[in-house]
């Protein structure tokens, strides 16, 4: 008899028995997961900051693209604004990985999420979550207006043009000239005598 019952429950899908012999379902009860954002809202223990307003001025891409039909066809871009304006990941990114399909002024997670030019760090991050990190803390990048107290922090595109990121070489400027008073010396003579001419000096003789 115990047999039979449970047979019966194997083969009803774990059902119950109602008074009147007929077999109903159980209702299981399924929790709901918590909402979280989809978007990275950084570290918790990293010190708080603001990000510094942009210091270039953006172009507007929706300008044009307002009123253009939405290709995503991975393709290289050859038609002006864009000749040339796109080395970004050496070829393996495009426009729309970043920029938000219907809203070109805008920028994109990979979850699908607007994020404003303002706060490019939140996209920049996808690909170079290190560097992110390190922003966060303060290892990478500026910080505006002081070294302690409230933090304003310059963010990624404010030194890194999103569509050539590599930081070209400068050439170095001029050094500066000889400080009044020190001796006249040839450029040998002043990289390696200056120091004794400094204790000298320092001792009170002439």
């Amino acid at each position: 008899m115990r047999f039979s019952f449970m047979l019966a429950l194997a083969i009803t899908g774990w059902t119950t028995f109602a008074a009147n012999g007929e077999t109903q379902p159980v209702e299981e009860s399924i929790e709901e997961e918590p909402t979280v954002p989809l978007t990275f809202s950084g570290y918790p223990d990293a010190p708080s900051f603001t990000v510094a307003p942009l210091n270039k001025k953006i172009k507007s891409c929706a300008r044009c693209h307002a009123t253009m039909e939405t290709d995503t066809t991975i393709r290289l871009l050859e038609d002006a604004p864009h000749v040339d304006a796109m080395t970004h990941g050496n070829g393996r990114i495009w426009c729309l990985i970043c920029h938000d399909e219907q809203d070109r002024d805008q920028l994109r997670t990979f979850a699908g999420e607007k994020v404003s030019f303002q706060n490019s760090h939140l996209v920049c991050g996808s690909c170079h979550p290190q560097r992110q990190k390190d922003w966060y803390f303060g290892a990478h990048g500026k910080r505006e207006a002081n070294w302690d107290g409230d933090r304003v922090l310059v963010g990624c595109t404010n030194c890194h043009d999103p569509h050539e990121p590599i930081i070209q070489p400068r050439e170095p400027k001029a050094p500066p000239p000889v400080r009044a008073g020190l001796p006249k010396m040839n450029e040998h003579e002043r990289a390696f005598n200056i120091w004794p001419w400094i204790t000298r000096t320092e001792v009170g003789h002439e």
